[in-house]
């Protein structure tokens, strides 16, 4: 019997390093493209409004943790990607193009997301839905549910660093647990703009914040809301006007995603903020439930602007879709 403590601390190590073998880590990921069209009814259509199509490339995977794309970053020059999943996910890769469309992907691997532990995060405990800032420094990532605002030294750290949280402000608490921040962007200066999807004033106007991520000093504002269309992201245009990708889903009229544009001068606390219709996409077009929103500037000065889905993990009934377009003003 005096052999038996010994032989359950064996058994205890035994485990502990049985789960460590089984904590996820990041791995390659097999991901095809197909090119789709921008039209299911007019195969010859290249623009909504001021978008010119570029690419349309379906995403398939036969990895069980590959789906609810929310948030994605290009890369300045528009080899890298960095996207989120609703799911505690990281996915990262290379895009390939072909005279300037959007032809493919490779080099994809997938991660989980981790706390301040650098613990991996599971399902819905890393319910992400925004994602801001640099490949090259600290990215963003606002979770729905138990709402926050995560930062990440991915310059450094990569796909597995543990996180570092944001001071947000204490009235985020009362969103709806599915109506959160949605759409996040670092402005030019620093500053967060954080809008919530279902979180709306006594006006219905959307409501958000601009956040400085070191101090959490945050000043609220809000959005005139384009009913049925929910706010799902933000960027910044590299003049300083901020295009919002907007969704909309109904029993009797489908799905769609609008972008508007709001005005530089008006991103700021006071009078809602009335954004411009720039595109709007419906039933005819090949899309899905569009989320997540990227924009850089290519070598010849042309604005690019990326449109991402999240297909819930409902597959076969949604798709994952990554869009390209030029925005010609």
């Amino acid at each position: 019997m005096h052999h038996l403590p010994r032989m359950i601390a064996a058994l205890i190590l035994s485990l502990a390093g049985t789960v460590a073998c089984a904590e996820e880590k990041a791995r390659p990921l097999e991901i095809s493209a197909k090119p789709q069209p921008l039209s299911y009814t007019d195969r010859q259509a290249t623009t909504l409004g001021p978008l010119h199509h570029r690419g349309t490339l379906k995403l398939t995977s036969p990895d069980s943790d590959f789906g609810g794309l929310s948030g994605i970053i290009v890369s300045p020059d528009g080899k890298r990607f960095l996207a989120i999943t609703d799911a505690s996910h990281w996915l990262t890769g290379e895009l390939a193009y072909d005279k300037g469309r959007l032809s493919g992907i490779r080099g994809t691997r997938i991660a989980p997301l981790r706390d301040e532990d650098g613990k991996p995060l599971s399902g819905k405990e890393g319910d992400a839905e925004g994602l801001a800032g640099t490949l090259d420094g600290t990215v963003y990532v606002s979770f729905e549910g138990d709402h926050r605002i995560w930062s990440y030294d991915f310059g450094r750290d990569g796909l597995d660093g543990p996180a570092r949280a944001v001071p947000v402000p204490a009235s985020l608490a009362d969103a709806p647990g599915n109506g959160g921040l949605e759409a996040l962007e670092q402005l030019a200066g620093g500053r967060l703009l954080a809008l919530t999807e279902g979180m709306k004033d006594k006006a219905g106007h959307t409501r958000g914040w601009l956040i400085d991520p070191g101090s959490g000093k945050n000043e609220a504002l809000s959005v005139v809301a384009r009913t049925p269309y929910e706010i799902t992201d933000v960027r910044q245009l590299p003049g300083g006007d901020v295009l919002t990708l907007e969704r909309r889903f109904s029993r009797t009229g489908g799905i769609g995603f609008a972008v508007r544009r709001m005005a530089s001068p008006d991103i700021r606390p006071g009078k809602p903020i009335r954004p411009t219709l720039v595109a709007d996409a419906g039933m005819e077009h090949v899309i899905d439930n569009m989320e997540g929103l990227s924009v850089r500037t290519d070598e010849a000065g042309r604005t690019l602007v990326y449109v991402l889905s999240d297909d819930n993990f409902n597959r076969p009934l949604q798709q994952t879709l990554l869009m390209l377009f030029e925005l010609k003003d």
